[in-house]
């Protein structure tokens, strides 16, 4: 659906960092058009991030990236909440964008090296899939069981995406050790299902998680 609203040149020019940091990691990009930024990838697949906000116009804390082929399945589109990169959950970081005077919020807070890193990732997951569209997901990744799947679900809806393993084995225990959950946070954490410490669900264990319901 298309923004009802738009950015002001200022707030554009502040996200302008992320995507150009985004760019030196990951070929393919074209630039800003508009309101967007745009990645060219092999196959002709265009892929599109705009700002979108989650409570009012003047407060833009989301990035949303889509591709224009579903040939890449799973990975075909993705969000970037500047919520889950926030080291405080009461102060999350925002672009503050009003009448055009446009700053960031709580940006002590944000830590915008990780949102580049997952977005990096998923573009140079996209050209993947994309070469080799047979691979939906990844062979890579492994197959969630009950358990997975319950840990997932507990970290998203009362976690905030914090892989905490503390509070996790406090509700899991009964279900798994300690060291079984450390490994697996280990391997996830290799295969960039969990971010690096603190550990965060990311964006692609989310999608096969609900791909898998």
């Amino acid at each position: 659906m298309p923004l009802l609203f738009y950015p002001s040149f200022q707030t554009l020019e502040l996200a302008d960092r992320i995507f150009e940091e985004i760019a030196d990691r990951t070929p393919g990009f074209v630039g800003r058009m508009g309101a967007a930024w745009y990645w060219r990838l092999a196959g002709g697949i265009l892929v599109t991030f705009r700002l979108d906000y989650v409570v009012t116009a003047e407060r833009w804390d989301i990035i949303r990236a889509e591709a224009t082929t579903p040939r890449v399945g799973l990975f075909s589109s993705a969000d970037f909440p500047f919520l889950r990169y926030s080291t405080s959950l009461t102060s999350p970081a925002y672009i503050h964008d009003l009448q055009g005077q446009a700053e960031w919020a709580n940006r002590l807070y944000f830590n915008m090296g990780e949102l580049i890193i997952e977005a990096a990732q998923w573009l140079q997951m996209l050209h993947a899939a994309v070469i080799s569209p047979h691979v939906a997901p990844p062979a890579s990744f492994p197959t969630l069981d009950d358990l997975d799947r319950a840990l997932i679900d507990h970290t998203l809806s009362y976690l905030d995406g914090r892989f905490n393993l503390a509070k996790l084995h406090e509700t899991f225990g009964e279900r798994i050790s300690k060291k079984r959950l450390s490994q697996l946070a280990q391997d996830w954490e290799n295969l960039g299902l969990l971010t690096s410490r603190p550990r965060r669900v990311t964006y692609a264990l989310k999608a096969l998680f609900e791909a898998d319901r």
